[in-house]
């Protein structure tokens, strides 16, 4: 009995032993962004650790680091959907166990607020394009700081909230929202290709049929 009951005390332990580390880097994060990492660490399975060393230049917004010789996809996909949760598009990278931080399986978790977020800068105006409804392309929206105005076909002039948050524009219509991702593509016009800022909605919404569109501005000159 008392031998049984040792090979199960051994058997956890040495469950534990396999358990992988967490090793979590992060750079600027806002006091919002820092709170939901680590109610979102605390929720998942592994034991973490945060590092304070600098992530590495050739890093992404958002990296995650798996030692190639042990991986394990299920909590590397929970990892994942934690950084998508924040709004940040991973991007997996493999070390070899010659690192120490990442054998036997060990995930270094990397996030940063780059300063391109920090100094981001909403264009004043833009017209809607690509809408789901034909009828509602071309309408002007108007950005101040706190304000998105949208002019509707009619002349009527709907004011919105919006903000930039982790990388999206985000604009908020009664009880739910709409995100944008940005992109700034070149656009073939009568005079050719010119540079745009575009911001292409994330979700399709059946009311308002005007936010189901993307918004853009091209630049002529």
């Amino acid at each position: 009995m008392k031998k049984g009951f040792l090979i199960c005390v051994l058997a956890c332990m040495l469950v534990a032993c396999q358990q992988p580390t967490v090793y979590v880097f992060s750079e600027n994060l806002q006091d919002e962004q820092r709170n939901q990492l680590d109610a979102a660490l605390k929720a998942q399975i592994l034991p973490y650790e945060y590092v304070t060393l600098e992530i590495p230049s050739d890093f992404g917004e958002a990296t995650l680091l798996l030692s190639s010789d042990k991986i394990y996809s299920k909590e590397t996909e929970q990892l994942a959907s934690i950084m998508q949760g924040l709004g940040y598009e991973p991007q997996v990278n493999y070390t070899s166990r010659s690192n120490h931080f990442y054998g036997d399986g060990n995930i270094g978790f990397y996030l940063k607020n780059t300063a391109e977020n920090a100094a981001f800068v909403m264009p004043k105006q833009l017209r809607t394009t690509q809408c789901s409804e034909d009828k509602y392309n071309d309408l002007i929206v108007t950005f101040t700081k706190e304000y998105a105005d949208f002019t509707l076909p009619s002349g009527a002039v709907v004011r919105l909230g919006w903000e930039f948050l982790y990388g999206y524009v985000v604009i908020y219509y009664k009880n739910y929202s709409q995100t944008y991702r940005h992109s700034q593509p070149l656009i073939n016009t009568p005079f050719g290709d010119k540079p745009s800022d575009t911001y292409t909605f994330t979700a399709h919404v059946n009311n308002p049929s005007w936010l189901d569109c993307s918004l853009q501005v091209v630049y002529m000159d």
